[in-house]
């Protein structure tokens, strides 16, 4: 096994303990893996993996704390976009985080116009998703990941974006809002609502970590989160309570 992703892990350790996750950071942590990639082995997908598991922590972690922009830019709004203007041989790259209408504001003179414009002479093509549905993607198409991991990062995204959704149209703005607003709410409410936060931890990146030392050590080791994992005593099964891990963090 190449040593060099081993390293590598270990880095995502580190990374993993600090506060400075942010959507930058966890593609320069692909773009890097992607340079010593060695190969379509089991160790790079489960590393792939451990990458989802930040990029699902720090997206969590902006929702639990209303940060409404940075969850939508990890989840839904593309990283690159290009608008291929007829007549034209260079296609315009997309500001992101800024409209269309005001980006090509120039080509007439009210917005009503520009709309007329923009759907009569432009094509929007997309050439890089929003992070996490790019990270499901490469990890749904590699054949190599269970299908109940897979299961629990839908499920996990599908968390993010119904919190966003609720606190958004609840009115908070920020994490210190929903802090006050828990001290004075009655229990049924703030139970609600706590059961409504992501709360992620990061058990199951520290146990992918685990699973690619031990497989370094020995090829014969496998790991739940593949697909043809083995659980000992009961063969070609993985039991449900093994996947409560995925789950939140008590309050």
């Amino acid at each position: 096994m190449d040593e060099s992703i081993l390293l590598f892990n270990l880095k995502l350790d580190c990374i993993s303990r600090t506060s400075r996750l942010n959507e930058s950071i966890i593609e320069n942590l692909l773009a890097q893996l992607n340079r010593h990639r060695d190969g379509d082995t089991d160790v790079y997908w489960l590393t792939v993996a451990r990458i989802n598991e930040l990029a699902l922590l720090c997206a969590g972690t902006y929702a639990d704390n209303c940060e409404f922009r940075l969850v939508g830019d990890l989840l839904l709004n593309p990283r690159r976009v290009l608008i291929h203007v007829r007549g034209s041989l260079r296609p315009v790259t997309k500001i992101r985080h800024r409209g269309l209408t005001e980006q090509f504001r120039h080509v007439a003179d009210s917005p009503l116009e520009v709309i007329e414009w923009l759907k009569r002479e432009t094509l929007q093509e997309i050439k890089e998703e929003a992070l996490l549905p790019s990270l499901y993607g490469l990890l749904s198409s590699s054949g190599r990941m269970e299908k109940r991991y897979l299961d629990s990062v839908t499920e996990r995204k599908t968390r993010i974006a119904a919190l966003s959704g609720f606190l958004a149209s609840s009115g908070f703005e920020d994490g210190a809002d929903i802090h006050r607003w828990m001290k004075n709410a009655g229990p049924a409410d703030r139970r609600m609502v706590d059961s409504m936060l992501c709360r992620f931890d990061c058990g199951i990146f520290f146990e992918m970590g685990e699973d690619i030392r031990r497989m370094a050590g020995s090829y014969s080791e496998g790991s739940r989160f593949l697909s043809g994992a083995m659980v000992p005593g009961d063969p070609g099964r993985v039991p449900d309570g093994l996947w409560d891990k995925e789950r939140r963090v008590s309050g």
